[in-house]
């Protein structure tokens, strides 16, 4: 079950949960013949006021799971921005042929808000300094290509007794 399937589960069971103690209190407002009439008009108040109580209620849990989805709607779209920045700095690293059989892999993370940059964290193992920078180089590079700004943080350690895999 995906996340938009579980909120709209959780907003159908949230609204019935409400509806539910709302029918008993209306049940409950409806007051038979009294010998008094003050105690029908109080009676008829108090369940007026419940009624617009759980309205009020309803109205705010229906606002809340409102946001909640927006913010989830928001969160996949940030998610799926990720994806593709991570994507195309794969891809530029494969595209190199100094750095294609290197373990060097980007990770990107797409804050939630707008206007704060997109990081993308370079791990791996290279044996030289010279690769090293050339690899931060090329996602650098490809990272103003994005448009968006692009924070790159680096984790790429030079190993010189690594060996390169075979192709």
């Amino acid at each position: 079950m995906n996340t938009i399937d579980r909120t709209r589960t959780a907003l159908v069971t949230s609204a019935f949960a409400l509806v539910w103690p709302a029918r008993t209190v209306w049940a409950q407002g409806v007051v038979g013949p009294q010998a008094s009439g003050n105690a029908s008009g109080g009676a008829a108040q108090s369940g007026a006021v419940s009624t617009a109580a759980v309205v009020a209620m309803l109205f705010a849990v229906l606002v809340v799971l409102g946001v909640l989805i927006k913010l989830l709607d928001l969160k996949r779209k940030r998610d799926t921005e990720a994806v593709v920045v991570q994507a195309r700095i794969s891809d530029a690293v494969l595209r190199d042929p100094r750095l294609f059989s290197l373990p060097i892999t980007p990770t990107a993370r797409v804050p939630l808000w707008k206007g704060t940059p997109v990081t993308v964290e370079v791990a791996g193992q290279v044996p030289s300094d010279e690769l090293r920078d050339a690899a931060l180089g090329l996602i650098e590079r490809e990272a103003t290509q994005l448009g968006s700004e692009v924070r790159v943080e680096s984790r790429i350690g030079v190993v010189p007794t690594m060996t390169r895999r075979s192709a």
